[in-house]
């Protein structure tokens, strides 16, 4: 970290008040350097965001987590190292991608987790879950009604999934009020593994027609902006292909500002795009695929992950920007002989600590390779950059 300089002219009140102010900002959140303890530059009229890829529970997870002693898994330590980062912003958004359907608990091919892991994930700092996914059906009327109980009993934001026609009509899309913004949320998947959605529960598929109709009943709100979490795209692979990219031409074009991709459970790449449409941006975010979050998944890459970072704000002539972009690349380190067995690693905070925090030589070397590759597919662009890089 650079030492700033300070010059104290005038009496020992100036002094003094420069150097509280000093210490002040010096102040770090957990084992996070002083360089990487802000993000976001505090300002109340505008709007800082986190988003992440797939909250899945294999089982593995579940064993691992598990207390013998309490008889409950206890997941809170998996996010120790990014829970400071996550709760610099106002907005922390997560594609949750299994259900809270009770037990008996499982995995894959159909997800059902237990409550503490959802909490553990709120804990984290998370506060707004987004349901709209291939597993959204996995466990029938139980999984949609757990998922929307816990979401509405812990007071967090949450769409994408209903449990009738008549909610959708009156909660979508989801409008929240953030620092004087209002704005309106979008949530959709390609499929649900060829299960349909019990009666009368509802999940949003990516429907042209559909979501142009939802996005004209969000400019009828008159939002500021237009967020869309979209499930999509192929699994395992590094680059969108021309379904979603022909999708977020179309979202873009009928007014979306930020598109948040999720589902290849591999990061893909993110940009700014200069697109002509109705929304309130000139230039709009666009995220491929941030990929898993938290998993068991063994594939290459798939213990990759990503967060984003954004702010909308005003410019200095009253448009609205999409401005300090950061990205965290993140290690799902997996340790099972220590609970809860599974870590999510930040990029240049564990880079700094790699010896005391990853010992295994084999462990080492996948976290280089996943950073590398994840950093490769990042943008050359002065309006985006890594987080704690400066």
């Amino acid at each position: 970290m650079k030492k700033n300089k300070i010059f104290i002219y005038g009496g020992g009140a100036l002094g003094l008040f420069l150097i509280v102010f000093l210490l002040i900002q010096m102040k770090t959140p957990g084992n996070l350097t002083a360089s990487q303890s802000r993000l976001f530059v505090e300002d109340t009229s505008s709007v800082t965001f986190w988003v992440t890829g797939d909250a899945m529970m294999h089982m593995p997870q579940y064993s691992a987590a598990m207390n013998p002693e309490k008889g409950v898994p206890e997941f809170d330590s998996c996010y120790t190292f990014i829970r400071p980062i996550l709760k610099e912003a106002d907005v922390r958004i997560v594609n949750f991608e299994t259900t809270l359907a009770g037990p008996k608990y499982s995995g894959y091919p159909r997800f059902s987790a237990p409550n503490v892991y959802a909490d553990a994930i709120v804990r984290a700092g998370f506060n707004f879950f987004v349901f709209a996914n291939n597993h959204s059906c996995d466990r029938g009327a139980k999984g949609f009604e757990g998922n929307l109980s816990f979401a509405d009993s812990a007071g967090i934001w949450h769409t994408g999934t209903f449990r009738n026609q008549t909610e959708r009509d009156e909660l979508y899309p989801l409008i929240f009020e953030v620092n004087g913004w209002k704005l309106a949320m979008l949530n959709a998947t390609y499929g649900t593994n060829k299960i349909d959605a019990p009666d009368p529960y509802i999940v949003n598929y990516i429907d042209t027609n559909e979501i142009k109709d939802d996005i004209a009943k969000a400019k009828a709100q008159n939002v500021d902006a237009i967020l869309m979490a979209i499930h999509w795209g192929a699994e395992y692979q590094h680059k969108p292909n021309i379904h979603q990219k022909n999708i977020a031409d179309f979202l873009l074009r009928e007014g979306v500002d930020v598109v948040m991709g999720s589902h290849p459970h591999i990061v893909q790449p993110i940009e700014m795009r200069n697109t002509k449409g109705s929304g309130s941006f000139k230039d709009r975010l666009v995220i491929w695929s941030l990929g898993n979050f938290i998993s068991n998944q063994k594939d290459p890459y798939t213990d990759a992950g990503l967060m984003i970072g954004f702010t909308l704000k005003k410019s200095r002539y009253g448009r609205p920007e999409i401005a300090d972009i950061k990205y965290v690349p993140f290690y799902r380190y997996k340790n099972i002989k220590k609970r809860p067995g599974y870590y999510l690693m930040p990029g240049i905070f564990t880079e700094q600590n790699l010896d005391k925090l990853i010992p295994g030589e084999e462990d080492q070397e996948d976290f280089i390779s996943v950073m590398k590759n994840t950093r490769s597919k990042m943008p050359v662009d002065p309006r985006i950059s890594e987080y704690g890089a400066e």
